[in-house]
């Protein structure tokens, strides 16, 4: 586009919420083009403003991505410090989104705030899933085949959210190359001179095309990308903390991906490992300040800040870590503050091989990683599934592990019931936890079946009772039920099995 240059009203068409890269070239010759403003004043059909950032993309060329989120005529100006790239305009038409994967940005229902939904009204049931090195895969190939099955067999089974870092180096407990499928140091770098002497002020373009592949086929699949931008125990040499460069580098994860509706920012994974709570705050507000598109903010695993409300009104959602006692930690931090509270790491399944196949020093069976999960979103909590050859940079996407169709069922089952209107209920049981809409909708669950009562109270009529079994699937009818306490005895052929009862 030549400077100044207007485009044509209504020439351009972009489908609601499917972001959009308007491209503005400079002749000029710069010392380091990454270090020049740039960004754009966005205008939906109502007039209303907002700022968006650029990014320089190579070739004399900047970028402003846009997503719009409402349909009609919207336009958009430059603003630079170099009279070249400043002050052009374009308009451009938003047209309606097709795709049923598609709808819009993550958001806490204000209705029910322990709970998320999409911009469009429908209901998201986060299924967790940790991959830090997704990133990694077909670095050197841009068709990303092992990539797209991969993410094509998640979704099959039901995973809906993946946390990935920005970059990570190398596992200390994994380290160098040691098979093939190990991708610690990856064959790209997000800074230019690599990992051992980065350059911070320039940035290398072939690692953040390929992370913008990887996002956009996240995006495509409507699969939540949970972006942690910094990892501290993955051996990476990030900026100087607060530094220009600092800046630089959260500015730059911000205008690339912000546009994208399926964002969730997360300052670091495992925050506690950064002991300056200032640099964290600092680091949020950053994010917050430039990112138009106001994408959900967290922080993994950092309970002091959290617990003593440093957090509260810079963050939506609390994501933590928490290694035992899973059921009550959720209860005791939803009574903390009315916002989703999710255990992104509570387990790691092991390898085909069983106990001794591992990746990660710690791993635990299929069935006790999903025990763990059961009592996690029985307390009204969300959670992330581990494997231990995907979750770090060992990464074998072929295989099928068993807790798969474990989380499988865990989410069909919680999506056949109204789980936003429920709230932590354990009074009303005499063993198990309990999920409850009183008198309307009761989720029974316990890890050993076993005899348990139940106290019903102001139904306006019977409700229907139906046994689950979270390792096969298997459903059977119960007896209605009405007011009253009631004693339940799980099936007896399902055997030794944890049972789930759900009354409705």
């Amino acid at each position: 586009m030549n400077p100044k240059q207007r485009t044509k009203p209504n020439r351009i068409e972009v489908p609601r919420w499917r972001p959009h890269d308007f491209a503005f070239q400079s002749l000029a010759n710069y010392e380091n083009p990454y270090s020049i403003s740039f960004s754009a004043v966005v205008t939906n059909p109502d007039g209303d403003e907002t700022c968006v950032l650029g990014f320089y993309d190579g070739d004399g060329t900047w970028k402003v991505r846009v997503s719009a989120n409402m349909e009609g005529r919207w336009s958009l100006r430059t603003q630079s410090d170099e009279p070249e790239l400043d002050g052009q305009e374009v308009e451009f038409t938003c047209i309606p989104n097709t795709d049923p994967n598609i709808h819009g940005g993550l958001l806490v229902d204000p209705e029910h705030p322990y709970h998320f939904m999409f911009e469009d009204g429908t209901r998201y049931f986060m299924m967790g899933y940790e991959c830090d090195w997704l990133w990694a895969l077909d670095m050197e190939n841009p068709n990303l085949f092992r990539l797209n099955r991969f993410l094509d067999k998640l979704v099959d089974y039901g995973f809906n959210h993946i946390l990935l870092n920005t970059y990570a180096h190398d596992c200390p407990w994994q380290k160098g190359r040691t098979c093939k499928d190990d991708y610690g140091p990856p064959p790209l770098y997000p800074w230019e001179g690599g990992n051992e002497h980065p350059v911070h002020n320039r940035f290398n373009l072939a690692y953040w095309r390929h992370y913008d592949r990887v996002i956009d086929a996240l995006y495509r699949r409507g699969i939540i990308a949970h972006v942690m931008f910094k990892v501290y125990n993955k051996m990476v040499n990030w900026p100087q903390k607060g530094s220009v460069e600092d800046d630089m580098f959260f500015r730059w994860v911000v205008a690339r991906y912000a546009a994208y509706p399926n964002i969730v920012w997360d300052l670091t994974k495992e925050g506690w490992r950064e002991e300056d709570l200032e640099y964290k705050l600092s680091r949020i507000k950053i994010i917050r300040e430039n990112d138009g598109y106001h994408r959900l903010v967290t922080v993994h695993d950092d309970d002091d800040p959290y617990e003593n409300g440093a957090y509260d009104q810079l963050l939506d959602f609390w994501t933590d870590q928490n290694h035992s006692d899973w059921h009550r930690t959720i209860i005791r931090q939803r009574k903390r503050r009315k916002w989703p509270v999710a255990n992104m790491e509570f387990g790691y399944e092991h390898g085909s091989k069983g106990l001794e196949d591992k990746t990660y020093r710690v791993v635990q069976p299929p069935e006790e990683v999903s025990l763990r999960a059961w009592e996690i979103y029985m307390a009204g909590g969300y959670a992330a599934y581990y494997y231990t050859y995907t979750a770090w940079d060992v990464i074998r996407p072929e295989d099928t592990p068993r807790g798969y169709v474990l989380f499988k069922r865990l989410r069909e089952f919680f999506e056949n019931t109204h789980y936003w209107l429920m709230e932590p209920a354990d009074e009303l049981v005499s063993d198990g936890y309990c999920l409850a809409n009183p008198s309307r909708e009761y989720i029974v669950f316990l890890k050993k079946p076993r005899k348990f009562r139940l106290k019903i109270e102001g139904a306006a009529a019977p409700l229907t009772a139906e046994w689950y079994n979270p390792f096969t699937g298997e459903r059977l009818p119960a007896a209605k039920m009405e007011n009253g306490i009631w004693e339940f005895k799980p099936p007896e052929s399902w055997g030794d099995t944890p049972v789930a009862l759900h009354l409705r």
